[in-house]
Order: C-alpha cells, then sequence, then structure tokens
C-alpha cells in the first residue's frame, strides 16, 4: 500500500489530476477526504470532495512506478518553507 497527502488547488488542478490518473485505468487509485472515499480516475466523485483541505492518495493494492510518482509530483503536498524571519 502506498499512500500521501495531495492538494488540489483550484479546478482547473482538479482537472489535470484526473488526467493524470486516467493514463493508469488499470490501477486502484483511491482519494480520500474526511470520511469519503472516491475512486480517483472520477472527475465528479472529486469535485464532490472538499478541495480546500488537503487529500489523501492512496494506492491499496500496491507500489506506484517512477512514472506514476513523476506524474503525481505536482499535486504532492509540500512542506511549507520555513520562516526565516523568526530566531
Amino acid at each position: 500500500m502506498y499512500t500521501t497527502k495531495i492538494f488540489l488547488r483550484d479546478l482547473t488542478h482538479v482537472k489535470q489530476f484526473a488526467a493524470a490518473t486516467a493514463k493508469y485505468d488499470k490501477l486502484k487509485i483511491n482519494l480520500i477526504s474526511d470520511i469519503y472515499t472516491i475512486d480517483a480516475h472520477s472527475l465528479i466523485g472529486i469535485i464532490s470532495l472538499d478541495i480546500t483541505n488537503p487529500m489523501t492518495l492512496e494506492l491499496p493494492d500496491e507500489e506506484p512506478t517512477e512514472e506514476f510518482l513523476t506524474d503525481m509530483k505536482p499535486f504532492l503536498m509540500t512542506e511549507p518553507e520555513p520562516d526565516k524571519t523568526l530566531g
């Protein structure tokens, strides 16, 4: 099993994510938001989630390929830059 956090910032980003997952139609990909789990291939399903918060991307049956990880990179949560004005 593989899980990571993603963030879809707007509807355009949602469409890009759906197009990226469509490439892997044989791969089971879930998106988890709060108590809801949907098929990440479904644009309607993704739109039904609260995209204002990060979601969990899950591959329940296998580990991702390098190609998949590269395709998902634009959607991954990134750690915020440390505030250099402190300390």
